[in-house]
């Protein structure tokens, strides 16, 4: 098969939001076609049918996984970092400035996810236009397109929105001099825009209703996105920390119904289901196939077309294997340099003599450090014991606090079979876990208490948070104390967002959940305080007035010719 370089005519040394070559490969995701470019068309003569157009498909999902790459000013940590579960190490750099919040208007990292972001909405243009002109297809097949394509663009403008605040909307393929003079639209705007798209996509007929396990979305992956739109407006909202969002015309309590009702269709209808080991969501020989992931963004372990992102994680080592870093070739040993919070280790339990009775600490968070003697990881160090504990803990102490959600093997004694820097693990955008609490939370919002449908939804998901026992079947919560089903009396924000912290940890939710209901202040103060005097500081510079959203990358500001319509966001 030919690797396929589509050519647009644009001026991409100035344009802000550039629409780059595009690469479209005509072979299947697994695969990520390697050839050499071999052919270069225009995107006027390139599109003739479905397998040109299914070959830009394919580039317009392999640009997406950009978004995860890790490279000079990648934009991974901008959603991950300063949280209450995630934090970075280290003192300096990118992974510490979005960590503490000390960026600036000029910080590499906000322009290329402003770029990468628009890059991918510009792929997605051209196959928008393209579909709706190749006359050799089914309505069928160009729906198909159609749907996957505004899936996509919907998408990274969902992310863009939440990141910045008002956008540009630029809904056509950039051909000829770019208009500088473009201004940002209000939200209300560009969440009519998302909507618009997701409508399209959800609508009967346009996508599939079958599972897709080759990265491309379905019907039910379009869904689930319309009810996290839908939620996301409601809550930001009403939490009104962005000004922007008071200009949404629906009410809150109609955009919390709106979710509700498109959640319960894909919890009653869509056939996913939560796997009944929570860590197997997220092994490697699981991605895209098992029941719970709705949508994943696709990393191979063909260099390279894999990512280092999850190596950024792991358990820390003691020593060397073979005079390389331990991390090179072991299966859960990482890099550590991002650790999760220590006290987000209590979330999950209260203190180091309970009993692990969640399942979720024992597969996300480590607490031991793994011992490398004579190249050979030999035993592990418990990194608390009697002098150190999530509420009193030095510098080293904090640096050991690994990540072991995503894992390249089964031990941390055994060798991995991928190149540290070209591994395979999908990044999860969508699953069956997050729909169940999505739910709970728009019943819990929309009605003010929450129902016996919602109280199932996430007592489904903390059920399979107690595990399985010898027997093969769910532990029961009479074997649980302390660790039981909510109630109704249970739920409150407050705990929605804990569980969903428990669950979905280090999948990039929490920037945007704390973001959507306002509550940075209050999870940042519980677990990053300041005030502590016990362990070493954590403690980020969070400004309520600020943080919210983003600076717009100031190489955008100066190219705009529409100073008026294209100002900064507010205190940067």
């Amino acid at each position: 098969m030919k690797k396929i370089t589509i050519r647009m005519k644009i001026d991409n040394t100035k344009l802000w939001m550039i629409a780059l070559p595009l690469l479209f490969m005509t072979s299947s995701c697994e695969k990520f076609l390697a050839e050499e470019p071999e052919t270069q068309y225009t995107a006027d003569n390139f599109f003739v049918d479905k397998v040109t157009l299914d070959a830009g498909l394919v580039g317009m999902y392999s640009s997406a996984k950009d978004l995860f790459g890790v490279y000079t000013n990648t934009p991974l940590f901008m959603t991950e970092l300063g949280t209450d579960e995630a934090m970075f190490k280290g003192s300096t750099g990118v992974r510490f400035n979005f960590d503490r919040y000390t960026f600036s208007i000029n910080e590499g990292a906000v322009g290329e996810y402003w770029f990468r972001h628009y890059e991918i909405a510009a792929r997605a243009n051209v196959l928008i236009d393209a579909a709706q002109k190749v006359e050799a297809i089914t309505e069928a097949q160009r729906n198909e397109v159609l749907g996957e394509a505004r899936f996509i663009r919907a998408f990274v403008y969902f992310r863009l929105v939440q990141a910045f605040g008002e956008l540009p909307i630029v809904a056509e393929p950039i051909t000829g001099e770019f208009d500088y003079g473009l201004p940002r639209r209000p939200i209300s705007e560009v969440y009519d825009f998302i909507l618009e798209d997701l409508r399209f996509a959800t609508g009967e007929g346009i996508l599939t209703t079958a599972k897709t396990n080759n990265g491309h979305a379905n019907h039910w992956a379009a869904k689930t996105l319309l009810g996290k739109v839908y939620l996301t407006m409601a809550s930001a909202k009403e939490a009104a920390k962005v000004p922007g969002y008071a200009g949404i015309p629906q009410p809150s309590d109609e955009l919390y119904t709106l979710a509700w009702e498109t959640l319960k269709d894909v919890k009653d209808n869509s056939g996913a289901e939560l796997l009944p080991v929570y860590g197997d969501v997220f092994k490697i020989e699981n991605k895209n196939v098992n029941k719970e992931s709705i949508f994943e963004l696709q990393f191979s372990a063909v260099v390279p077309y894999g990512t280092q992102w999850t190596k950024e994680y792991g358990m820390i080592a003691s020593g060397t294997i073979n005079g390389n870093p331990a991390y090179h070739t072991n299966a859960m040993i990482g890099q550590c340099n991002l650790v999760y919070v220590p006290k987000f280790y209590t979330y999950y339990k209260p203190s180091l003599d309970a009993p692990d009775y969640d399942v979720r600490r024992l597969w996300n968070l480590t607490d031991s450090m793994v011992n490398v003697i004579n190249n050979v990881p030999d035993s592990l160090t418990y990194i608390w014991g009697t002098a150190y504990s999530p509420d009193n803990y030095n510098q080293v102490v904090m640096g050991r606090c690994g990540v072991t959600k995503y894992r390249w093997g089964d031990s941390w004694r055994e060798t991995s079979d991928y190149l540290y820097s070209n591994a395979p693990n999908n990044v999860i955008v969508l699953r069956f876990a997050d729909v169940l609490l999505m739910f709970a939370e728009a019943d819990y919002k929309k009605n003010g208490v929450i129902s016996d449908e919602g109280l199932e939804a996430i007592n489904q998901v903390r059920q399979r948070a107690r595990g399985l026992g010898a027997n093969g079947l769910p532990i029961p919560e009479s074997e649980t104390p302390g660790f039981l089903n909510y109630t109704a009396s249970d739920i409150d924000m407050e705990e929605i967002m804990m569980e969903r912290a428990r669950e979905l940890c280090f999948e990039f939710q929490r920037w945007f959940d704390l973001a959507r209901t306002g509550m940075f202040e209050y999870f940042l103060e519980k677990t990053r305080s300041a005030s502590f005097t016990t362990i070493v500081n954590t403690s980020t510079n969070f400004d309520p007035a600020k943080h919210y959203l983003f600076p717009i990358p100031q190489s955008q500001i100066d190219l705009s010719t529409n100073p008026e319509g294209f100002q900064q966001n507010p205190n940067y």
